[in-house]
């Protein structure tokens, strides 16, 4: 399995596939077991774009809402979440 804590999308896509749809597939690809049930795939692509969606909200909005070094404070603090996130993630085996 790939490890997604190195995964830079920007080095491995062109600038025109980097879109939510290809970003959805790529994941799905490395997290969903080719056998899982249609449902399950439905239920986590909803997740993965609602993420996506309140992610990109997030930052648009920090980007006028508060002055230049608080958001890149939170972005900082977000982004050393999401990064504790996947280490705990592959910690409990990936498999």
């Amino acid at each position: 399995m790939m490890d997604l804590s190195r995964l830079n999308y920007a080095h491995v896509m062109k600038p025109e596939d980097i879109n939510i749809a290809h970003l959805w597939t790529v994941f799905a690809g490395l997290v969903l077991s080719p056998g899982a049930p249609t449902l399950q795939r439905q239920e986590m692509r909803r997740a993965f774009y609602a993420g996506f969606v309140e992610c990109f909200k997030i930052t648009v909005d920090l980007s006028t809402a508060l002055p230049e070094a608080d958001a890149c404070r939170v972005l900082d603090g977000l982004s050393k979440e999401a990064n504790a996130f996947v280490e705990e993630y592959l910690r409990e085996g990936v498999k």
